[in-house]
């Protein structure tokens, strides 16, 4: 497990601490839990989000600044947003992502690549109602901020200041 973010463990510890095996001795106020719960996971979706952007671009995964990562926050603010509506219209999907998230990551012989970018499309497409990914992407794509974040990163290719970015489209996001 040492290769698992750091943010699906803190999810696992939460989920354990939420469940009804947890230590007798635990005297876990649930709400922060559910509060923390929430913020591991918003920031483990963004945190997979730069991962692919790395890959994508073949960019050292921590090559990319915290510029960047702030205006993946900027960026998806309105995302988040819906999913903290969703969580208070139906707080059993706090758990039921997190123990996915967790199962997918954590289980041997399931860590895949493309088996996690799979989990994280079918969240985002099911509980975000982004049936077309290409919305997401083509967001990314066009912010300036995002668009020079990459630019700075990637200090192995010449790129100029015009970059245009391909086209993702949703068959080719695994």
């Amino acid at each position: 497990m040492s290769n698992v973010s750091p943010y699906t463990r803190v999810i696992e510890e939460c989920l354990h601490s939420l469940s009804d095996d947890k230590a007798d001795g635990c005297a876990c106020d649930t709400k922060q839990v559910m509060q923390l719960l929430i913020n591991m996971l918003q920031g483990r979706m963004l945190e997979h989000i730069k991962e692919r952007v790395s890959n994508y671009y073949k960019i050292e995964k921590d090559a990319l600044s915290e510029e960047f990562s702030v205006c993946l926050i900027e960026v998806f603010a309105e995302i988040f947003s819906l999913l903290r509506n969703k969580f208070e219209e139906m707080p059993w999907l706090v758990n039921d992502i997190a123990k996915r998230i967790v199962e997918a990551e954590t289980k041997n012989g399931s860590k895949t690549e493309r088996g996690i970018n799979q989990l994280y499309l079918s969240i985002f497409c099911k509980y975000f109602e982004y049936k077309n990914i290409e919305k997401i992407i083509s967001t990314l794509q066009s912010d300036p901020r995002i668009q020079h974040a990459i630019i700075s990163a990637n200090t192995t290719s010449t790129i100029s200041n015009s970059v245009q970015f391909p086209s993702i489209s949703r068959s080719s996001v695994h």
